[in-house]
């Protein structure tokens, strides 16, 4: 995996509170699981995102799965 995807896959991990992250499979879709104090959350990414607010939005998904 390329160092850049690790570095926003653990700034997607941080911004959402989750205390570690897993990567599952990686191929044109990453899947990964996020760790929180509580659940545990799967989240499928694909590995080029489409624009410029793909991975924002992503990271609001997150956001959304972990206080729910």
């Amino acid at each position: 995996m390329k160092r850049a995807v690790i570095l926003e896959i653990k700034e997607l991990a941080a911004e959402a509170g989750a205390i570690s992250w897993e990567l599952v499979r990686e191929g044109k879709h990453l899947i990964i699981d996020f760790r929180f104090s509580d659940r545990t959350v799967r989240q499928v990414l694909a590995a080029t995102p489409s624009g410029p607010r793909a991975r924002r939005n992503e990271a609001a998904w997150l956001r959304r799965k972990a206080v729910a």
